[in-house]
C-alpha cells in the first residue's frame, strides 16, 4: 500500500535508476575483447546495435499509442533483463551480438514510451506545464543510475571479473521490472488505425506530416546530428584509453564524470533553457560538439593517459549540453505533436537519431579499418575528416533555422501606419 501511494513519477524514476546501473558498461570494450573481439568490432557492434533499433522505433511507438504504455515500459525492461541473462549464461561473438539486438530493442521500447507516459499522467493531473522539468529528472535518474555504477565497476571488475557484473545488472533489473507494474495506467488518447494496413499508413502520415511540419523538421534533424556526434564520441572513450595504456580505474571514473554532467544538465535543463533560450542554447551545444572533435583529434594523436582524460572531460560538457538540447527538443515536439500521435513522434525522432549514429559509427570503423588489408585512417585523421563534415551540415541547419526565425518575427511585428 505505501508503493501506491508514492508518487507514480517518482517510482518510473526509481525503475530508471535502478536498470540504468549498467556495471558493465564502463569496461564493455574489454569484455569485447574477452570473447575474442576487436576494438574496430566494437566500433562496428554499436553502429549494428544503433541501426537494428530503427526496426523497432516507429513500431515500439505506435504500439505505445496503441496498448497501455505501462506494459510497453515493462517490456522495455525485459529486453534488457533478457540481454543479462544471455550473457550471464553463454559468450562468443554472435552471443555478444544477439545480446545487443536485445539491448536495442530495449532502448527502442523504453526511448518511444517513457516520455508519452510522463505527458500523459501530467495531463491527467493537469500538471502538463511541468513536462520539461519531469523528463529531466527521469534521465537525471537515468544518469544518476549509470554513475552510482560505475564508481564500482573498475574495482569490481579487476576483483571478480565480468560475471558479478552482470550478476547485478540482472538482479537490479528484475527489481525495477516489479516496480513498473505498480505504475497506474494513465488515460491517452488512441489512433484511428484498427487494421494492420491503416497502422502502417498512419505511421508513414505521421513520418510525412514530421517532415513536413517547420516547427520541428529541422530541429529533429538537427538534434538527431548532435546524437550522432556524441554516439561517436562516447563508443571511442574506451578504444582511446585502452590505446592510451590507461589502468581500468580511469574507464570508470571518465564513466562517472560523463554521467554526472548528464545527470547534472538534465537537473537543470528547465534553466538552461530559460536563460540561453532555445535556439541560443542549440548554438553553445554546437559551439561545444565542433571543440569536442577538436579534443578527441588531440587525445588519439598523443596517447597519453593524463592528456586524454582531460580531454575526455571536456568532451563530457558538450555532451551534458547535447543531452539538456535534446531533452529541451522533447518539449518542442510535444508542443506541436498532436496528441494520438505523440508516441509516434517520439520514435520518428529517436529512430532518425539511431539512423544517423548507427550510420556514422559504421562508417568510422571501415574508414579506420577497411579490411582486406587496407590500410584505414588513423583515429586522429577519421576525426578530423568526420569533424568537417559534421561542421557543414551544422552550418547549414543554423542558417536555414535562424532564418525561418527571422521571417516568422517579421511576421508578427506590428505594423504602424505612416
Amino acid at each position: 500500500m505505501k508503493m501506491k501511494k508514492i508518487n507514480p513519477l517518482k517510482r518510473l524514476d526509481l525503475a530508471c535508476f535502478l536498470r540504468s546501473q549498467l556495471y558493465l558498461a564502463p569496461v564493455l570494450l574489454l569484455f569485447y575483447q574477452q570473447n575474442g573481439l576487436t576494438i574496430a568490432d566494437f566500433v562496428l557492434f554499436q553502429g549494428i546495435f544503433q541501426l537494428t533499433g530503427i526496426l523497432f522505433e516507429i513500431p515500439c511507438g505506435y504500439i505505445a499509442d496503441v496498448i497501455s504504455k505501462k506494459k510497453v515500459l515493462v517490456l522495455a525492461f525485459v529486453c534488457f533483463f533478457l540481454r543479462a541473462a544471455l550473457w550471464l549464461s553463454f559468450s562468443g561473438m554472435y552471443i555478444i551480438l544477439l545480446g545487443e539486438l536485445f539491448n536495442a530493442l530495449s532502448r527502442a521500447f523504453l526511448s518511444g514510451v517513457y516520455d508519452s507516459y510522463i505527458y500523459d499522467y501530467l495531463k491527467s493531473e493537469n500538471k502538463t506545464k511541468r513536462m520539461l522539468k519531469e523528463c529531466g529528472r527521469t534521465n537525471f535518474a537515468m544518469s544518476s543510475g549509470a554513475m552510482f555504477a560505475a564508481v564500482f565497476s573498475a574495482v569490481l571488475y579487476d576483483r571478480y571479473g565480468t560475471v558479478v557484473l552482470l550478476s547485478l545488472e540482472f538482479v537490479l533489473t528484475l527489481v525495477s521490472i516489479v516496480l513498473l507494474t505498480t505504475l497506474p495506467n494513465p488515460p491517452s488518447a488512441r489512433p484511428h488505425a484498427r487494421t494492420l494496413k491503416e497502422k502502417f499508413v498512419e505511421i508513414k502520415d505521421t513520418t510525412v506530416a514530421t517532415i513536413k511540419n517547420p516547427n520541428i523538421n529541422v530541429y529533429i534533424l538537427y538534434s538527431a546530428l548532435l546524437f550522432s556526434t556524441t554516439s561517436l564520441f562516447c563508443w571511442c572513450f574506451q578504444p582511446l584509453l585502452k590505446m592510451s595504456a590507461a589502468p581500468v580505474l580511469m574507464f570508470s571514473s571518465i564513466y562517472v564524470i560523463n554521467h554526472a554532467l548528464r545527470a547534472g544538465f538534465s537537473f537543470h535543463v528547465n534553466r538552461l533553457k530559460k536563460f540561453f533560450g532555445f535556439n541560443r542554447l542549440l548554438v553553445v551545444t554546437t559551439f561545444l560538439c565542433i571543440y569536442s572533435f577538436a579534443c578527441m583529434i588531440l587525445s588519439f594523436h598523443f596517447r597519453q593517459p593524463n592528456v586524454a582524460f582531460i580531454c575526455l572531460i571536456f568532451v563530457c560538457i558538450g555532451i551534458g549540453f547535447q543531452l539538456a538540447f535534446a531533452i529541451a527538443n522533447i518539449n518542442h515536439i510535444h508542443n506541436y505533436a498532436m496528441e494520438e500521435t505523440r508516441a509516434t513522434i517520439s520514435s520518428v525522432n529517436n529512430m532518425l537519431q539511431q539512423t544517423l549514429s548507427g550510420i556514422s559509427l559504421i562508417c568510422f570503423k571501415f574508414v579506420i579499418e577497411p579490411g582486406s588489408g587496407t590500410a584505414g585512417l588513423s583515429f586522429a585523421s577519421a576525426f578530423s575528416v568526420f569533424g568537417a563534415f559534421y561542421l557543414s551540415l551544422f552550418v547549414l541547419l543554423l542558417y536555414i533555422i535562424f532564418k525561418r526565425s527571422a521571417e516568422h518575427d517579421t511576421e508578427h511585428t506590428p505594423r504602424t501606419a505612416c
